[in-house]
C-alpha cells in the first residue's frame, strides 16, 4: 500500500475574479480529495482589483474537502504578502511536495524559492503565461528582465513544469528555458452540476432567437473585439442575440460597449457580466453556439463547459484546446480574423443538424478525455514520480488528450 501523500499548492488568489488559475486549483483539490490525498491551499485574501475577500486569516478553513489558508495582501500588484512569506519559511518542509500557480506573483515565486532552499521537489504550473502572447504583448521588456533573472532559475529547479495542453508546452518551449515539461490537461466532474436547479436570464428568456454566448473573462486576449465586429457583419444578426457573460477592467469594457454601440448591435448584445452557479448552467443550456476568439488560451475550462452542455464551439487556433475540438469534431476551429469567425458563426446558425452532431460530439469527448478522475490518477502519478526523483516525471503521467 502506497503512503498518503501530503500537498501545498500556493496560488496569489483563489478567488473567482480571478479566473481560470482559480478554476484549476479547485479542481486539482477535488481531484485529489478522491485519492485520498490531502492539499493544503495558501493564497492572499485577493479578490481582484482593490477589493479583498471576507474570509478568516491566521487559519486553515475547508473548501472541496481540503483546506485553505488565506493571509492579508499588501499590494494589488504582485500580490506581495509578507506574513504569507513568513509561512512559508516555518512551514513548507512539512509537504511532501509543493505545487506553485501563476509566475510574476509574490506567492507562488516565494514558494518555489523556500521549496528549492530546503532542497524539496517542487511542481510550477505556469497558467499560460509563457506563451508567445503574453510576453510580447504585455510589458515585454518588464517580463523578459524578470523571466531572465527571477522565474527562469526557479522553473529550471522544478522537478517538474506543469502545462495544461500541449499547445501552452510548445509556446513555452521558444523561450528555451530548459525546463521538464509535462503535459497534464485538467478533468472535470458535472455530476452536481447536472443536479443543479437552473436559473433563467430573464434577458435571454424569449427562446424564440438563437443565442450566441462569449463566456469568460473581459481581457484584450480574449479579442472581444473581432467577435463584437463578426457578429456585427452576419446577415442573421437582426435574428440572433450576443450574449457576453464576463468581466474584466472597466475601462476595457467601457470600450468594447462603445464598439458595439458604434457598430449599431446594442439592441442584440446583452452584457451580463460575472456569471456562474445556476444562471451559468441554464446560459449554457440557452446558447446555441459558444465562442472563444481568444489569441492565446492555455486551456480554456468554458469551452469544455460548452462541449458538456453540447453546445457547437467555435475557438481559435490560439486555443488549448482548439486539437481536442478539431479532433472531435465538436465545433470549428478558425484563426483570428474577423472574416473567419464571421464565416463560422454564419455555417453553424444555418445548420441545426451540424450543431446537434457537433454538440453530441463535445460531449462524448469531455467524458472521455477530461474526466475528474483520469485527471487525478495523471497528477497522483507526476507527484509520485517527482518523489521518486524519476529524470523525466512526464513520462510516468497517462495522456490521453488529443493535441
Amino acid at each position: 500500500m502506497r503512503r498518503a501523500l501530503t500537498v501545498l499548492h500556493v496560488i496569489g488568489s483563489i478567488s473567482p475574479e480571478r479566473g481560470g488559475p482559480t478554476g484549476a486549483v479547485r479542481t486539482m483539490m477535488s481531484a485529489l480529495a478522491r485519492r485520498n490525498i490531502r492539499v493544503d491551499v495558501v493564497a492572499t485574501d485577493d479578490d481582484g482589483d482593490t477589493r479583498r475577500l471576507d474570509v478568516p486569516r491566521g487559519r486553515f478553513v475547508e473548501m472541496d474537502g481540503q483546506r485553505v489558508r488565506y493571509f492579508p495582501r499588501q499590494t494589488v500588484k504582485y500580490e506581495l504578502s509578507l506574513p504569507l512569506e513568513r509561512w512559508l519559511s516555518r512551514n513548507v518542509r512539512e509537504y511532501d511536495i509543493v505545487h506553485t500557480h501563476g509566475l510574476f506573483a509574490f506567492p507562488p515565486l516565494a514558494a518555489a524559492w523556500h521549496a528549492r532552499r530546503a532542497r524539496m521537489p517542487y511542481v510550477m504550473a505556469p497558467h499560460g503565461v509563457l506563451d508567445s502572447w503574453g510576453i510580447k504583448n504585455k510589458n515585454t521588456l518588464v517580463k523578459t528582465t524578470s523571466i531572465r533573472l527571477i522565474e527562469a532559475p526557479l522553473l529550471r529547479a522544478a522537478a517538474a513544469v506543469h502545462f495544461m495542453s500541449d499547445l501552452e508546452a510548445t509556446r513555452a518551449a521558444e523561450l528555451e528555458l530548459g525546463i521538464r515539461p509535462a503535459v497534464l490537461p485538467l478533468g472535470f466532474d458535472f455530476e452536481a452540476a447536472g443536479d443543479m436547479e437552473t436559473q433563467p436570464i430573464e434577458a435571454l428568456a424569449d427562446r424564440s432567437k438563437p443565442v450566441i454566448l462569449f463566456l469568460s473573462r473581459i481581457h484584450p486576449v480574449k479579442r472581444l473585439d473581432v467577435l463584437l465586429r463578426a457578429f456585427a457583419s452576419l446577415r442573421e444578426r437582426g435574428a440572433a442575440l450576443l450574449a457576453i457573460a464576463g468581466d474584466g477592467e472597466p475601462s476595457l469594457v467601457a470600450s468594447l460597449k462603445h464598439l458595439s454601440s458604434e457598430l449599431g448591435i446594442d439592441g442584440h448584445v446583452h452584457w451580463l457580466g460575472f456569471v456562474e452557479g445556476r444562471p451559468k448552467q441554464w446560459l449554457l443550456s440557452r446558447a446555441t453556439v459558444f465562442v472563444l476568439p481568444s489569441a492565446s488560451e492555455n486551456f480554456g475550462v468554458a469551452i469544455v463547459e460548452a462541449m458538456h452542455a453540447e453546445v457547437p464551439v467555435v475557438v481559435t487556433r490560439g486555443a488549448g484546446l482548439a486539437g481536442l475540438v478539431d479532433a472531435a469534431r465538436a465545433g470549428l476551429v478558425i484563426d483570428d480574423s474577423v472574416e473567419s469567425m464571421r464565416g463560422a458563426l454564419a455555417r453553424l446558425l444555418a445548420d441545426e443538424t451540424l450543431r446537434r452532431e457537433m454538440g453530441q460530439a463535445g460531449r462524448r469527448a469531455v467524458d472521455q478525455h477530461l474526466s475528474l478522475d483520469a485527471f487525478g490518477n495523471r497528477l497522483e502519478s507526476l507527484y509520485r514520480a517527482v518523489l521518486a526523483r524519476t529524470h523525466d516525471p512526464a513520462a510516468a503521467v497517462s495522456r490521453e488528450l488529443p493535441s
